[in-house]
């Protein structure tokens, strides 16, 4: 097989550094690989070249070279000369660099030709591809494979001789539907590849049918990302020779490895290592098909049949995402929703830390200085532990925070004493190991002690001489075992290790006095499963959490007696490799001997097992099974199955004791919540989670991730979804590396997380405040342990004083910083104390504060909070305004992208919603009580292009005589906002939200304010309102929320919300059905009466084409000599209407259905305000110009413009093609085109409308017998929508707008809309559920005109009616849900009844 290896950097790298100069490099695997597959099986090597070390049939490396503002297109070169025999290839590789590179060696397959047209990578558009492996039995299936290509795609496959390789890129590009070079050069997303590779993968097995072996390991890179796959299938039981064994598909082996940055040994220059930074930002990711260097533990090994995805998440240039998945019959995962909205690269800088003493000298050194006692300064105090020689990637708190605990990525593990400063014990992991990833102090219960203690008296057993204090690489003591310190174990994890070291002895040690830390226990894993990254829970059940996406459960406590007599050549560490893939039941359904893996940490419990039910070894004797044998594979278990567990790196864990919930947090953007029988829950968090915490006592769990959110769980009904999101005070707040939380003595609980900017926050649990930001003098917080705290009253009974000892690591030149921070805090929640955070609340982004409810408050006290909330809905529609969100041109395409950002962050910002996106489609949900209907929220974000004719600027928002103008304030930013703030109305009326306000920046509007419910400009809700809704929604928000906010609403784009619903209904967002959709994208009939919409017309577009002559001809020279298409078109759309604009073509109207009484009541009740000069008005018509005979009736003139408008089909000329204008002469047009619109009304149906204008138009084209040709073509088509009106959305719709208004029901008109709004029947059709269109524009908002406008009391009120209408829905179907679970009433007996009804 071939020789592979991709490289994505975030920065520039040498193709020299993993090309030629690693001693395991890809030029020395070509003559000397290690891990090449055999040929396949019955096969002989047939030359030289075919032995399986050697790969010399041709070689090829491929780099992109970004420029910015061009397409990304990628740089080749190829040879058939031997990898390390070439000076071209050497000469490239010194001099250039590339952040993406993907290299290939070639070793040919049997019958396959061997020139420079096969060599890989091979090349199309922005795209680069290799394979590693073969098609099995190509010969047959070549023919059947190159049949099913695009044209496109066959001409790459013949451009590099269609060799099973050249065969299976082509496959890919068919998939992809590339059509041409210039398709082939446009962006790709991460969905798309994969989804594409997942689908060749299917087509090339099912070519092959099972009848001979396929090794598909395939790369493909797109300038942006790295996505490959390890693939193989072995031969059916049909496809094998007679007397053959069935073999298992095991693939060509593919190796990751990730980390900060790729380096060269200072000492040896063929010596390459892979450094991670304590920050655990991936710079740099390597996939190979062999390690390329000696330490195998950096090398991740891909699983079989999976497939692995490297990029750069949009707006960040220095974070690579890793995701790992099975290949298998399921759809692929959503990525994009994994992952959520990128948001863009933190700008803010880091502010080093202040490291003082008493007289302001800084503080160094590696003995340090004695802190103070704690509470002696009101300022912050610092000092420094240093010792590591790389950063501190780890810290623990030993003995109530004596003790600290320091692992470094140096690999070293130190114990400081925190009073003096000084390092007490130094210890190495091993010599291949790696850095140290996490610690775990654990206090083992006194079964644990007794449990040791026996061992050591056991005369079997060599633990007594090796459990005394045993320094690494001391000689061996005879010393007992301390049994008052036993249970005292500091657990470290490293690469694919985990070691358990006895601490005991430092709980009693004296000043001075050294002691010994022996490592108890080393657990290694088989296969490597990569860096061991996160450890929880306790001995009973230990967490393991891998970077292979793996989740283990450890079971300790269990066999801790047996682990420690297990034999051993050591005598100071018991060593044990555990399969992972290990399975007793398996092993006993099948009646086999289970084999143990090979290596020295076998030796003690023997080589051939079998097993019970207990997963004990029973050992195999003449005479039948004896004693039960320990088997240490079976204390490991997996929590994950196939298809349900991470697809990224598990980043962090935490266990809940309380509702035994573990708590898992993955590169892949997915927080876990798993119990005793497996997984419980599992929710997208928008980014990487990095950090997981619990907090025990109220089974609280918090998780943060890499845009700096903070979200909070209830352990005990996580099914729910989050309970809040933690908002960082700045925008651009950067990733949370580290959670811990800490209790005081009254109650109340301290929340303390930890940045990629080196900055530590402070929350109050119970309040949802922020109480400090503190600078920890790292440029990096990777790492945080409570040391010791305190809570004392002073000054006054209304403020406390908190007096936090806290230990830092991270990116600090292997200095552990201990500080003593000091948080005032008041009755009212508001943090007075310490000079670096502190309260307060400005415009330049200072921690803002929290009410006595545990709500956010801004500075200005005297507003009301509802009239504070509407403010803050006037900041965020003004930075929403003042970004161009149009779709329908490609060159606002980034402003889409920041729109999108900015419409989901406030999503989770006010709500603390969860979100996902698909394409430009925001799925977001707010709740997840499965008791409560679930309602779903749609808007769309993008808007269109303002045009000329403004009176203000577009895109700034400007308020005049009590109207908001902007292009979107109501189509539809501004709606979309009220939907936002109806929904945290509720909420915050039953649950505290924890994020500052925003209000930063001086946008004063003079908007009057009234307080009644008067006609004005009213920006504060109706008393009525106010109070009904308090009473509604006094305890939570009644139903849960779905918003569906759409970037492509404006240009149609269904396909795009379609995929988003249906993705999120594959992964469980709609359990229970949708009780109701509400829109709010509809317009009043006039500027007085609040209305709602039950209807809107179809549309179908026809473009029509009339051909002459192949050119154009001179009207001089040609007029009058042949029939112009231009005659012909004019004469087709004069036959459409008659003189009155009523449609005359044949069938076109069958089928339309009469209209309803409710429609005459409507229509009656609409067109009682309406005059024929306010008419004339709205159709452009002049006073005293001519107008039609239907507007010239008084009386019945308004209503027979809305029959018209709403129960009518009509036809219209919306775009008329011209031929093209000259200076120098008249020409005519060779082509004419005009694009015909048809609105349809209920009953019609598309295909009957369509094909009823095709025969009318090839009618009218054949009586004219004109040679001219005509093509009908049908450009879009969107179907009517009709509301039930006897729903419970549009009953509770129509009464909350009564409400809001201070109206009677009655008064709020039921309208229908001419218009058409593609996306409404598609969304109706998908969620199965009842719709209804909210109006919150009037007639004079000038929708998709210059001067777009909203008033500020529609607006304000538009808050109040949709969140009454959510109040209104659940109370009806929790009455009717409690109406259906209510037992009938008995019938009375007949006698009885015939005397009740006798009865006077």
């Amino acid at each position: 097989m071939c020789r592979l290896c991709a490289v994505l950097s975030d920065e520039a790298v040498l193709l020299a550094d993993f090309l030629l100069r690693p001693r395991m490099s890809l030029v020395r695997q070509s003559y000397a690989a290690q891990e090449r597959k055999a040929l396949p099986h019955g096969a002989l090597p047939s030359m030289a070249y075919q032995q399986p070390f050697l790969n010399a049939d041709g070689f090829g490396v491929g780099w992109y070279t970004p420029v910015a503002g061009e397409v990304d297109l990628p740089c080749v070169f190829t040879s058939l000369k031997p990898a390390w025999n070439d000076p071209n290839l050497r000469n490239i590789s010194l001099e250039v660099r590339s952040p993406l590179v993907l290299a290939h060696i070639r070793a040919a397959g049997p019958h396959l030709p061997v020139s420079d047209s096969c060599c890989h990578p091979f090349k199309a558009g922005r795209l680069l591809f290799a394979h590693n492996g073969m098609v099995g039995d190509f010969a047959r299936v070549r023919r059947e494979l190159l049949a099913g290509l695009t044209e496109y795609a066959f001409g790459v496959a013949v451009e590099h001789a269609c060799i099973d390789s050249a065969v299976a890129f082509a496959c890919l590009l068919t998939e992809l539907g590339v059509k041409d070079e210039a398709d082939a050069c446009r962006e790709w997303g991460a969905d798309e590849l994969c989804s594409a590779l997942q689908r060749t993968i299917n087509r090339l097995v099912t070519a092959v049918g099972g009848r001979d072996e396929s090794l598909l390991n395939f790369v493909i890179c797109d300038g942006q990302r790295i996505v490959a796959c390890r693939y193989a299938t072995a031969p059916s039981a049909g496809g094998l020779q007679d007397g053959a064994e069935e073999m298992q598909p095991i693939g060509a082996t593919l190796y990751l490895s990730a980390g900060s940055r790729w380096v060269a040994s200072p000492d040896d220059p063929e010596t390459y290592r892979m450094r991670k930074g304590a920050d655990i930002k991936c710079g740099t990711a390597i996939l190979s098909s062999e390690p390329l260097t000696a330490v195998r533990e950096e090398w991740l090994p891909i699983a079989p049949n999976s497939l692995v995805v490297c990029g750069m998440r949009r707006g960040q240039t220095s974070n690579i995402d890793i995701l790992m998945f099975p290949l298998d019959a399921r759809p692929m995962p959503s990525l994009s929703a994994l992952l959520g909205v990128e948001s863009s690269e933190s700008t803010a800088a880091a502010v080093p830390g202040r490291f003082i003493g008493d007289d302001g000298s800084p503080v160094a050194g590696e003995n340090g200085r004695k802190t103070p006692a704690l509470g002696a300064l009101d300022n912050d105090v610092w000092m420094s532990l240093t010792g590591h020689t790389e950063d501190v990637n780890c810290v623990a708190s030993l003995f109530g925070g004596r003790i600290v605990a320091a692992g470094s990525m140096d690999g070293t593990l130190r114990l400081f004493d925190v009073e003096t400063g000084k390092t007490i014990v130094v210890r190495k992991h091993s010599s291949h190991s790696g850095p140290i990833l996490a610690l775990l102090p654990l206090a083992g219960p006194s079964e644990l002690e007794s449990a040791t203690s026996s061992a050591a008296n056991s005369p079997r057993s060599p633990i007594a001489p090796f459990v005394a204090s045993q320094s690494f690489g001391a000689a061996d003591d005879d010393a007992g075992l301390p049994s008052e310190d036993a249970s005292h174990l500091l657990l470290s994890t490293a690469n694919n290790e985990l070691r358990i070291w006895n601490v005991g002895a430092c709980a009693s040690r004296r000043p001075g006095e050294a002691v010994e830390v022996p490592c108890l226990l080393c657990f290694r894993f088989l296969p490597n499963q990569g860096q061991l990254l996160a450890l929880a829970g306790t001995l009973d059940n230990l967490a393991l959490g891998f970077q292979s996406t793996r989740v283990f459960r450890l079971k300790l406590k269990e066999g801790w007696r047996n682990l420690m007599t297990c034999k051993h050549r050591s005598r100071s560490t018991r060593y044990f490799t555990c399969n992972v893939d290990y399975n007793p039941a398996k092993d006993l359904a099948n009646g086999a001997a289970q084999k143990q893996p090979s290596g020295d940490a076998m030796k003690g419990a023997g080589s051939l097992i079998a097993l019970d039910t207990s997963g004990l070894a029973l050992p195999a004797t003449k005479g039948g099974p004896s004693a039960p044998k320990f088997c240490h594979h079976s204390l490991l278990e997996p929590l994950h199955r196939i298809g349900n567990g991470h697809i990224g790196y598990v980043r962090c864990l935490a266990h809940d004791p309380k509702t035994e919930t573990l708590v898992s947090g993955g590169g892949d953007g997915r927080v876990i919540f798993w119990g005793r029988l497996g997984q419980r829950a599992a929710f997208p968090h928008g980014g990487p989670v990095l950090a997981v915490a619990v907090r025990g006592q109220s089974g609280e769990a918090f998780s943060a991730d890499s845009r700096g959110r903070i979200r909070v769980w209830d352990c005990a009904t996580v099914e729910r979804g989050s309970r809040a999101v933690l908002a960082a005070p700045h925008p651009t707040s950067s990733a949370i590396l580290v959670l811990i939380v800490m209790e005081s003595p009254c109650g109340e609980g301290l929340l303390m997380a930890g940045d990629a900017e080196g900055k530590v926050r402070i929350w109050n649990i119970n309040r949802s405040s922020i109480l400090r930001e503190v600078e920890s003098g790292m440029s990096c917080c990777a790492a945080l342990c409570l040391l010791e705290a305190d809570v004392c009253t002073h000054r006054s009974d209304a403020s406390r004083r908190w007096l936090i000892r806290i230990a830092c690591g991270g990116c600090s030149s292997g200095a552990v910083h201990i500080g003593d921070v000091s948080v005032v805090e008041t009755a009212g929640g508001k943090a007075v104390g310490g000079e670096e955070g502190g309260g307060g609340s400005d415009a330049e982004g200072e921690v803002r504060l929290a009410d006595d409810d545990g709500h956010d408050v801004g500075t200005r006290g005297s507003r009301s909070r509802e009239q504070a909330e509407f403010r803050r809905l006037l900041v965020l529609l003004r930075e929403f305004v003042a970004i161009p969100t149009v779709s329908s041109k490609p060159q606002w395409a980034h402003q889409m992208q920041k729109g999108g950002v900015w419409a989901a962050s406030q999503l989770e910002k006010l709500l603390g919603c969860t979100v996902r996106v698909t394409g430009s489609c925001i799925v977001a949900r707010c709740g997840w009580d499965e008791s409560k209907p679930l309602v779903v929220l749609y808007s769309h974000y993008d808007v269109v292009d303002a045009g000329h004719g403004w009176e203000s600027n577009p895109w700034k928002l400007s308020a005049r005589d009590g109207f908001l103008y902007g292009r979107g304030v109501a189509d539809n930013k501004g709606p979309f906002l009220a939907q936002i703030f109806a929904v945290r109305k509720l909420l915050r009326r039953g649950r505290a939200l924890a994020q500052p306000e925003d209000e930063s920046g001086d946008f004063v509007m003079r908007i009057e304010m009234e307080d009644g419910d008067g006609d004005g400009a009213c920006g504060s809700p109706s008393s009525r309102a106010v109070s009904k809704l308090g009473a509604a929604a006094a305890k939570d928000c009644p139903v849960n929320v779905l918003f569906v906010v759409d970037g492509g609403e404006e240009v149609s784009d269904v396909d795009s919300v379609r995929r988003a619903l249906r993705e999120a209904r594959e992964d469980g967002w709609m359990r229970g059905g949708v009780a109701g959709l509400l829109v709010s994208n509809s317009a009043w009939i006039d500027d007085d009466r609040p209305c709602i919409c039950y209807g809107m017309r179809g549309v179908i577009d026809l473009e029509l084409c009339v051909m002459g002559a192949e050119r154009p001809l001179h009207s001089g020279m040609h007029g009058g000599l042949v029939p112009e298409p231009m005659f012909d078109l004019m004469a087709l759309c004069s036959s459409l209407v008659d003189p009155t604009a009523v449609p005359c073509v044949p069938g076109f109207g069958d089928g339309v259905r009469p209209p309803k009484e409710e429609d005459h009541a409507n229509l009656k009740t609409a067109a009682r305000n309406f005059s024929p000069s306010q008419l004339c008005e709205r159709l452009g018509r002049l006073e005293g110009a001519p107008v039609p005979t239907w507007l010239q009736d008084t009386q019945g003139a308004a209503v027979e413009a809305l029959r018209r408008t709403w129960l009518s089909p009509a036809l219209s000329v919306t775009e008329v093609g011209r031929g093209p204008l000259h200076q120098c002469g008249r020409h005519i047009a060779h082509k004419a085109t005009c694009v015909i619109s048809a609105r349809t009304v209920p009953c019609q149906t598309q295909e009957e409308v369509i094909a009823s204008l095709h025969r009318h138009l090839r009618h009218e084209f054949d009586k004219r017998r004109s040679p001219n040709r005509l093509e009908i073509k049908t450009l879009a088509s969107c179907d009517w929508w009709e509301a039930r009106t006897t729903s419970h959305v549009y009953r509770a719709a129509r009464s909350a707008v009564a409400e809001a208004w201070g109206i009677e029901e009655r008064e709020v008109l039921a309208i229908r809309e001419g218009g058409t709004m593609a996306v409404l029947p598609a969304l109706e059709a998908e969620l199965g559920c009842d719709a209804v269109q909210m109006a919150f524009s009037q007639a004079t908002s000038a929708l998709h005109l210059p001067n777009e406008r909203i008033a500020s009391k529609v607006l304000a009120r538009a808050v109040d009616a949709i969140a009454l209408t959510l109040v209104r829905v659940g109370a009806a179907l929790a009455a009717e849900a409690a109406a259906a679970s209510m037992p009938p009433v008995p019938a009375l007996p007949v006698r009885l009844a015939v005397a009740v009804a006798q009865a006077p």
